[in-house]
């Protein structure tokens, strides 16, 4: 006995089929992200570079970039994303416990409002201050997209090094809200960035 299907059945075979696979597909993918996020962990505090590059837009990665100057890790700091408007003691109101940073060794990037114009404004300025490494700050969660990103914009004989700030969203059940959107991010990236 052979089984027959209408059209309409085919069709409507189809359409589940192709729903299962869209809804699937990324939870499959976004498990996978989180592996990659968990790879990221804190550095050693025992890395140097010529500057450092801190994206802004999470909690704690100024205070590590100010921190790695303060350890003399660095030579230059760059802080990129700032609004427009926005100054350092805004940004760090902690920055008068420092009074050893040079303050003119921190930089202040506005243009940018993207990890892909991070990275472009960046390569200007770490180009401009002719350094040769950079460590790379940001949080677990963004790490592999921001490092990327960097990677595909700044030429080779620019090394980048990932210096992860741990957060809270990689906790629990959290991780699994900032991996599904990270996920996204990191497909769009991957299409029309790297």
């Amino acid at each position: 006995m052979r089984l027959q299907l209408s059209s309409k059945k085919i069709w409507l075979l189809s359409i589940t089929a192709i729903i299962l696979v869209w809804l699937v597909a990324p939870l499959w993918g976004i498990k996978e992200y989180i592996k990659v996020i968990e790879r990221y962990t804190e550095p050693s505090h025992a890395l140097k570079a010529d500057c450092a590059v801190v994206l802004t837009g999470g909690a704690g990665r100024v205070r590590e970039g100010i921190a790695l100057l303060s350890r003399q890790q660095i030579k230059q700091l760059i802080i990129t994303g700032v609004h427009q408007s926005t100054t350092m003691s805004e940004i760090m109101p902690e920055i008068i416990y420092y009074p050893e940073i040079d303050l003119e060794k921190v930089i202040l990037e506005r243009r940018s409002i993207s990890t892909e114009g991070n990275a472009l404004q960046s390569l200007v300025l770490v180009e401009a201050l002719n350094c040769s490494d950079v460590l790379l700050v940001t949080s677990d969660y963004h790490m592999n997209r921001a490092l990327k990103t960097y990677e595909s914009v700044f030429p080779p004989n620019i090394q980048i090094t990932p210096y992860v700030v741990s957060s809270d969203k990689t906790i629990g059940r959290k991780i699994w809200l900032h991996a599904f959107e990270e996920f996204y991010k990191y497909l769009f990236y991957d299409i029309f960035v790297f």
